[in-house]
Parts: C-alpha cells; sequence; structure tokens
C-alpha cells in the first residue's frame, strides 16, 4: 500500500467520521424542535389555565359575599324572632 491509497483512506475514514456527526446533529436539532413545540403547547395550555382560574376566583369571591350576607340576614331574622 502506498502513502497515497493510506491517505485516501484516512481521508474516508475522516469523512465517515463527519457525515455520522453532521446526522448527529440533524437527530439533535429534531429533537430540540419537538421539545420547542411541546413547550409552546404546555405555555398555551398554563395560559388557558390561569384565565380559567381567574373566572373561578371571580365566582368564588362573589360567592363568598353572597354567603356572607345570606348569613348575615338569616341571624338577623332569627334574632328577631327570638326577640
Amino acid at each position: 500500500m502506498d502513502d497515497q491509497t493510506a491517505r485516501l483512506i484516512r481521508v474516508e475514514e475522516k469523512i465517515d467520521k463527519v457525515s455520522e456527526a453532521i446526522i448527529s446533529i440533524a437527530r439533535m436539532e429534531e429533537k430540540m424542535i419537538t421539545l420547542f413545540k411541546r413547550m409552546d403547547t404546555y405555555d398555551e395550555a398554563q395560559k388557558n389555565m390561569e384565565k380559567r382560574l381567574g373566572g373561578v376566583e371571580l365566582k368564588v369571591a362573589s360567592g363568598a359575599w353572597v354567603e356572607k350576607i345570606v348569613f348575615l340576614v338569616v341571624g338577623a331574622v332569627i334574632a328577631y324572632l327570638f326577640k
């Protein structure tokens, strides 16, 4: 085997390693794209849950006031009846 053939074999091996590295990078990029899409989906879901939670908080807050008023009125009626 002469020097040119040995050199050609080394160059081919290096090209094979570079092509494997490029394939590995492409796979990693696909995984990252998938993860970013999943994160976007989670962000949208979290925003929707925050909106729904805000609505529930408003309903609970208004319900608490109604409950207090009802108890106040019922307590006043009972106090009046026993008076």
